[in-house]
């Protein structure tokens, strides 16, 4: 499963139109190649780790379906008419329903990762779910896990 962006590749720096530092703007993602029995989607946009694993999740939308190839810049379900009305956006590490950008800072590169899963079953959670629920809601649930890494230095 291959997961990626016209607005950026894997490794570069995410453009500041996709933080908070420039229109805050959910970036575009595309995906291909899903396994066969795929019946839902999960995407989650998350600064990460590599050493602690520790996360902070930015988005997370879910109830995608596997028809659809990808989701559109500054995507938000309600305002896309071409966006089936299942599909919604989680509670993000703020606390808030749907994309909150990166701030970054100025001291060190900071690193973030696009996640799709597809899932062998449509997921319970109802809009505003924490990232929490999904993540025990997909156990045992995942048929294959593409990701798409990208870093983030606010130059001030």
């Amino acid at each position: 499963m291959h997961v990626y962006s016209p607005a950026f590749r894997e490794g570069e720096q995410l453009p500041s139109r996709y933080t908070k530092n420039g229109e805050n703007l959910s970036p575009p993602v595309a995906w291909e190649g899903l396994p066969e029995n795929t019946r839902e989607l999960l995407l989650a946009f998350e600064q990460f780790g590599p050493a602690s694993g520790e996360s902070f999740v930015h988005w997370f939308v879910y109830h995608i379906p596997p028809q659809i190839g990808g989701l559109s810049e500054g995507f938000k379900h309600k305002r896309d008419p071409d966006m089936p009305p299942e599909v919604l956006q989680g509670r993000n590490s703020l606390g808030n329903v749907g994309y909150d950008g990166p701030v970054g800072t100025i001291a060190r590169n900071l690193h973030y990762r696009l996640r799709l899963f597809a899932l062998d079953e449509v997921l319970p959670l109802d809009e505003g779910a924490e990232f929490e629920q999904a993540v025990r809601a997909i156990e045992g649930h995942v048929l294959a896990e593409g990701e798409l890494n990208v870093d983030y230095q606010r130059k001030d």
